[in-house]
């Protein structure tokens, strides 16, 4: 038995000898004897009624006072109520939107000092019981707690008029309606209390009600739990940035599962303190992620010349993949709109052949059973851009235009797209200029043209590095000046690009995606071309991004981590500058002999009608140096029979198969492939440049089929997965596993191996 516990036995025996009518005298002694020792007396009363009338009376006008005084400081104040806290806890839980609460000595003592009133006022009435050894540990306790974190803001309880059953004030504070259980001549303890003057510690004190004999979680409680929410914040801040430096599965997982250990051990001790324990931090809401509506293709009877035509611009945006990548692994519910199948197809590199001829791509295809549709075939479309060797490549007049916004500050957003940055400067050489537009609430030139030497790429290291997030998002405004920068810097015979690096949150100037496209798209016929980068989650506008890339004849990516960062503006840096092609459209003419429908997979929203083929001034895709396009078409293949109600076809057309048109002739192939495309010089005005590639389905089954095919079918199958497509068949994740397995073939950058393990997380998670 250690001294405090020696002290409060001594003082109980003395009590009960004294008899239970000496309860205030027992308190008097017990204060005067831990005065004696230094300790912190908590417990005080005076023994005459009308004095605890009186200081009943006195609380009361103290409280009524203090909430008029917060009620009219916060009015003043609005939103912006002032925390104090430690700046380098504030810096680890930043981007965290609920953390757990913790707690301050001083707030403790006052609390305890509040709250143990009450239980002295009924000790008139009875004997109390002896304190616990915890407790009389407590009542002489200075050890203090480590440094508070910030907590959210709790609402005020009403305060409460009514009067108790005897001859005192019943609740000055109660819960909820703000009725109060009071006892008989005192105030009941105070449900929460909370902190509201400007500068004070930031901690909300949660107590049990003491009028119902509980007592408070102790000092000591609180400074282990503070203790706890620092491990739990450690954890999870080292997660993020496993995350965000892309690093491997295993380590990633590994820190997982420490979060949750330490996650675990919080709740846990939450239970036994009664501290309450905010939980996991709120993921991130999707209602302000906004995504294009997408409708599948449907089935297509080939019953006529305009059916038997199948027309789409191509497409080589890979941001639909890594945004979905980035929702699996923060374990968020996927919206099927942001799921785009060709995005995520053409994420991944295919091993199609270099052109040999006078046309800058050259074009592929092959086909194999459909597996998630053993009756049906698979034919792929692949498309290969030339290569250009780096010291051939043109000058380039690029223009960053970054959006610096209060919605970038988090660390998936402005910290990630500044490291992201400095891969692209790697590609870059003295021919090269690069101007910085920054744009939040205002806009401004950050860096003015500068030649990347060794002395210009500091100095755009160094402009990046000043930035910092905050404002409003004047984005319409920031690519006006963007253009007028590049116009001033445009190189003939060069590169004339623009990078935007957003969310996509505008809400000042030019903001509505209309007005954005039809200014992104006449910069366009200037020679100045746009390319995004999207980042961050919550309220990132996919939607507006993927719109205003496809009128600037640019590339729409994603970066959720460093790892994307650098594939995409360091190793694919070259397709995106350099367009090879331009206006690029594909026409495949379907053999109604060979196929009694189809269906092209993805490119809902990239689709023509058949005479934009020929229509020199319609505005399609583009591809750049060494990028590829894949499409993936899925045949049901003629068989002499009528069609069943899956075929949109037989809605109009009565056994179309059994009345053939006697036009049609007579040939082995399944399809007829044709190309449209413009030189990147060409005006809207000239003439596309055309070439075509006849295709005969050999009847390959799927387990013969290349590796690409398998790989680019699992991708597109697990697209489908992912949309719950009413065409995935007997496709689910199982199936996408088995083909990416068998196709994952060589992998140099991994990628492949990453998309395997993406799908298995999934699946165990369902």
């Amino acid at each position: 038995m250690d001294k405090d516990d020696r002290l409060m036995e001594e003082l109980l025996k003395e009590h009960a000898r004294k008899g239970s009518g000496a309860d205030e005298d027992f308190l008097k002694d017990l204060e005067d004897r831990i005065d004696a020792e230094d300790k912190v007396v908590v417990m005080q009363k005076k023994d005459s009624p009308g004095n605890r009338w009186a200081l009943s009376a006195g609380i009361a006008a103290c409280l009524a006072l203090g909430v008029g005084g917060i009620y009219f400081w916060q009015e003043r104040q609005g939103d912006a109520d002032i925390i104090a806290y430690d700046s380098t806890a504030t810096e680890q839980i930043a981007a965290q939107s609920e953390p757990p609460v913790a707690y301050s000595e001083k707030k403790v003592a006052e609390a305890e000092t509040v709250q143990e009133k009450p239980e002295v006022a009924n000790m008139v009435a009875r004997k109390p019981s002896a304190p616990s050894g915890a407790m009389a540990k407590v009542i002489g306790s200075k050890e203090a707690s480590p440094t508070p974190i910030p907590v959210p803001e709790q609402a005020l309880p009403e305060p409460s008029l009514d009067f108790g059953n005897g001859d005192g004030f019943g609740a000055g504070w109660g819960s909820g309606n703000g009725q109060g259980s009071g006892g008989a001549d005192g105030f009941a303890a105070p449900a929460k209390v909370k902190r509201a003057h400007k500068g004070d510690v930031a901690d909300i004190v949660y107590g049990r009600d003491v009028a119902q004999g509980e007592r408070l979680a102790t000092a000591h409680d609180y400074t282990k739990f503070n203790a706890q929410v620092q491990e739990y914040e450690k954890a999870r801040t080292e997660l993020s940035n496993l995350r965000l430096a892309g690093a491997d599965n295993q380590k990633i997982l590994k820190q997982q599962l420490e979060v949750n250990e330490q996650r675990n051990r919080l709740a846990v001790m939450s239970q036994k303190t009664g501290i309450p324990y905010m939980g996991q931090p709120k993921k991130p809401e999707l209602s302000r992620e906004q995504y294009g509506k997408l409708v599948e293709n449907r089935f297509v009877a080939p019953v006529d010349e305009r059916s038997a035509l199948s027309t789409f611009a191509v497409d080589v945006d890979t941001a639909s993949y890594a945004n979905v990548r980035r929702m699996i692994n923060e374990g968020m519910q996927i919206p099927k709109d942001s799921v785009r199948v060709e995005e995520m197809i053409n994420y991944f590199d295919y091993q199609y052949a270099q052109p040999e001829g006078e046309h800058p791509f050259a074009v592929q295809v092959d086909s194999a059973a459909c597996p998630w549709n053993e009756k049906h075939r698979i034919v792929r479309i692949g498309v290969q851009g030339k290569d250009i060797i780096r010291e051939q490549r043109p000058p380039a007049n690029l223009v960053f235009l970054l959006d610096v916004s209060g919605s970038m500050n988090s660390p998936n957003k402005l910290p990630l797209l500044k490291q992201s940055m400095n891969f692209l400067l790697e590609e870059l050489n003295e021919k090269d200029s690069v101007s910085i537009v920054v744009y939040a609430g205002a806009i401004g030139l950050a860096l003015p043209a500068t030649k990347m030497d060794d002395t210009g790429r500091q100095q755009v290291a160094d402009a990046m590095e000043k930035l910092s997030a905050g404002g409003s998002t004047a984005g319409g405004q920031g690519i006006k000046l963007a253009y007028q920068v590049a116009k001033e810097q445009f190189k003939k015979d060069g590169i004339n690009r623009i990078i935007l690096a957003t969310d996509g949150d505008f809400n000042v100037g030019v903001s509505d995606t209309d007005s954005l496209t039809k200014m992104v798209k006449e910069k366009a016929k200037e020679g100045t071309y746009l390319s995004v980068l999207g980042f961050g989650s919550g309220n990132i506008n996919d939607n507006m991004l993927e719109s205003i890339t496809n009128s600037g004849n640019g590339n729409y990516s994603y970066i959720d981590t460093v790892k994307e960062g650098r594939k995409v503006l360091l190793e694919d840096m070259m397709g995106t500058m350099v367009t090879i092609a331009k206006d690029v459209k594909v026409q495949v003419v379907m053999n109604p002999k060979k196929v009694k429908a189809y269906r092209l997979i993805g490119y809902a929203n990239r689709m023509l009608p058949p005479e934009a083929f020929l229509d020199k001034k319609v505005d399609a895709g583009e591809i750049g140096a060494g990028h590829t396009v894949t499409a993936l078409y899925e045949i049901i293949p003629a068989d002499g029979k009528p069609f069943g109600p899956e075929i949109d076809g037989s809605r109009y057309f009565e056994k179309p198969e059994e009345k053939p048109n006697p036009a049609i002739k007579d040939s082995d192939e399944t399809m007829f492939v044709k190309l449209a495309y413009k030189k990147p010089d060409q005006k809207m005005d000239d003439e596309s440049t055309y070439f075509s590639v006849p295709f005969a389905d050999p009847g390959t089954g799927i387990k013969e089929a290349s590796a690409d095919l398998k790989f680019a079918s699992a991708v597109g199958l697990f697209g489908m997965v992912l949309r719950d497509s009413e065409y995935k068949g007997s496709g689910d994740l199982n199936t996408v596993m088995e083909l990416a397995t068998a196709g994952k073939g060589p992998d140099g950058k991994g990628l492949r191996e990453e998309f395997i393990k993406l799908v298995q997380k999934l699946n165990e998670k369902e």
